[in-house]
């Protein structure tokens, strides 16, 4: 948890905040504040968990192949997993909350990390797809003439990019049975039993991609998810009564998912915010101030409220933040 990725995250983290706050004026950030509009800043933490909580039934669908588990138990175990996230460098919460499922229905974790890539797969492709409406939806002449053409030019490629993990993980669940049935070919392989149970597990995380219904069930349930972040994020903007385009909102959530991909500091402070405030005064000539307020108010309105759902969920499986993040899960059934 100490390694270099954790290091460089502190220096990113904390150069991006530095950045932030050198021009912040406290009166004008604070008056930004006082003109929140509750209702729709509420509504907007309303559509976000919503749209976290969702991922848990498209999770399901991916674990059909892995084990039978139920919906309660994938929830507390997702939402743990997002806590963790926010407290601890290297999204660590992802491998956090498949150490829950295998050590609570004694299942592969190769397996459960696999369904974590697909499902990463999904929201990669969901974040490509974003980042292309919010090119096509950018203000007019924010786009460099050359860039333009050049996004223009190479608009197949770009949706080609953004097919690729998927298909090649379609490609991966076809395949990897044919290679189980020739194990002759493998036997000389140094490391063939480690490999082929590697196989196995890899197979059962993938096994999802072969069924067409469960893959639509999952796509849909990624379109439905994003589309809520972007009317969460949408409320978040109505919330401090600007005049922007409903396209705004898409833009905002295209950058804010291409920022937290970087390496930063736990629960994505800095970047995060330098993201936002970029986005909403270089885009949409928004008074800095009040940017920086809302990169503020949006930030707590993702962060905070995920990561409450995730410690309430933590006491519910009987265990600490500690263990959870070192994988030491242990439920209050078992006795310990």
């Amino acid at each position: 948890m100490r390694g270099w990725k954790f290091w460089l995250g502190i220096v990113v983290g904390v150069s991006a905040l530095v950045y932030f706050s050198r021009d912040l004026e406290i009166s004008a950030f604070a008056n930004s504040w006082r003109r929140i509009q509750w209702f729709r800043y509420i509504e907007g933490i309303f559509w976000f968990c919503l749209s976290f909580w969702l991922r848990c039934p498209r999770w399901k669908i991916l674990l059909a192949g892995v084990g039978r588990i139920s919906l309660n138990v994938i929830t507390q175990a997702f939402f743990v997993g997002m806590l963790v996230n926010r407290l601890f460098p290297a999204r660590l919460g992802e491998i956090t909350r498949c150490v829950i499922l295998k050590q609570s229905h004694q299942l592969s974790l190769v397996g459960l990390l696999t369904t974590v890539a697909v499902e990463k797969a999904f929201d990669s492709l969901a974040l490509l797809s974003l980042c292309l409406m919010a090119l096509a939806f950018l203000p007019a002449g924010e786009l460099p003439g050359g860039f333009s053409a050049f996004v223009e030019e190479n608009r197949g490629r770009i949706i080609l990019g953004a097919v690729s993990l998927p298909l090649i993980l379609l490609v991966m669940a076809w395949v990897i049975p044919l290679l189980r049935q020739r194990p002759d070919s493998f036997r000389r392989l140094p490391g063939y039993e480690y490999l082929g149970r590697m196989l196995i597990s890899v197979h059962e995380g993938l096994k999802v991609l072969q069924s067409w219904r469960e893959t639509l069930g999952a796509v849909v349930l990624t379109a439905v998810v994003w589309g809520l972040l972007v009317r969460s994020a949408w409320c978040a903007i109505l919330s401090f009564g600007w005049d922007l385009p409903v396209s705004a909102a898409v833009v905002l959530c295209a950058s804010i998912g291409l920022a937290v991909m970087l390496p930063q500091a736990p629960s994505f402070v800095g970047v995060y915010q330098v993201a936002v405030q970029w986005t909403l005064v270089g885009l949409y000539d928004v008074p800095l101030q009040e940017a920086k307020a809302f990169a503020v108010a949006i930030w707590i309105l993702q962060i905070v409220p995920v990561g409450g759902i995730g410690f309430v969920c933590l006491r519910m499986l009987g265990t600490t933040l500690s263990q959870a993040a070192a994988g030491a899960v242990v439920k209050e059934s078992a006795g310990g």
